[in-house]
């Protein structure tokens, strides 16, 4: 079966370089692997695919749910050997991205893993004591892996699981806006304030469900450039796959970054780093 066009997400996490004679899977979980794979099994995920790559780095796929189910989602939790921490900023940067993983006991999830040392609350704590208190749906958190993700309850529908948001310069936000709408028809859904941090523009597409939340800083703050474009070099890099009508013609306006993978391209799509793959009318997630 082709890949589907699912709820994939991934972060890159740095790993000291094993000694030679190490054999990668042996190797202990440890440090923001260890505690990435920790809060992925709070969240329900389950072991999926385990990749080594001498040299490189190593990677946990971990999924939950059936793949036919709403809330269907797989995150990649891999690490490189060669990746660094970027220099900080007082604010985002561009491609700066937030992940939406929802559950259907969100408060229960969040503390738990708040006891645990695994998340770092971004949102304010006004906005924790409500969410705890159920008065608040969604709050913003910072995973061991420096990924900045979305939780809250678990939605009816597809797109309302699969949501993705990602910073984007003021300047571009028109053409970023118009080059998602065209290449993977979606379409525009109104404005929303993103937890008070930023201005929301919202694109949506029912079959297969997906939302991309476009973000802008508030007047009088600024976004950063992109630090860096190289996936295996930056910690915490984002990547998520999305699912084209028309693959071939996404290809032409996007930028390869790294060898295919068959029925899956690695390309470079505005600010986003995309696992491309082709939308079929029997791909599992049309339901």
């Amino acid at each position: 079966m082709p890949s589907p066009s699912i709820a994939h997400y991934g972060t890159t996490i740095i790993e000291v370089l094993p000694p030679a004679e190490a054999v990668q899977r042996e190797i202990p979980h440890t440090g923001d692997l260890a505690g990435m794979l920790r809060l992925l099994t709070l969240f329900g995920f389950e072991p999926l695919i385990e990749n080594m790559y001498p040299g490189v780095g190593r990677q946990y796929i971990r999924r939950r749910g059936k793949i036919t189910d709403p809330d269907y989602i797989e995150f990649d939790a891999f690490t490189s050997y060669t990746a660094i921490e970027r220099p900080a900023t007082d604010g985002p940067r561009v491609g700066d991205t937030i992940f939406r993983i929802t559950h259907h006991s969100p408060v229960e999830v969040f503390r738990s893993a708040r006891r645990e040392g695994l998340v770092t609350p971004v949102s304010t704590w006004a906005d924790i004591d409500a969410f705890e208190l159920g008065d608040r749906d969604w709050i913003l958190v910072r995973a061991p892996n420096g990924q900045c993700l979305e939780i809250g309850p678990t939605q009816p529908d597809r797109a309302g699981n699969h949501t993705i948001y990602v910073w984007t310069d003021p300047d571009a936000l028109e053409a970023t806006a118009l080059d998602f709408t065209a290449q993977f028809h979606m379409q525009r859904v109104g404005s929303f304030d993103f937890h008070g941090l930023g201005k929301g523009l919202s694109l949506r597409r029912a079959r297969p469900g997906i939302t991309i939340g476009l973000i802008t800083p508030l007047p009088g703050h600024r976004i950063e450039p992109r630090w860096s474009d190289d996936i295996f070099r930056e910690a915490g890099y984002s990547h998520y796959r999305m699912g084209s009508p028309d693959k071939g013609a996404t290809l032409r306006v996007s930028q390869q970054a790294f060898p295919d993978g068959g029925d899956v391209s690695f390309v470079y799509f505005r600010d986003s780093y995309l696992e491309l793959v082709q939308v079929h009318d029997d791909d599992p997630a049309m339901g």
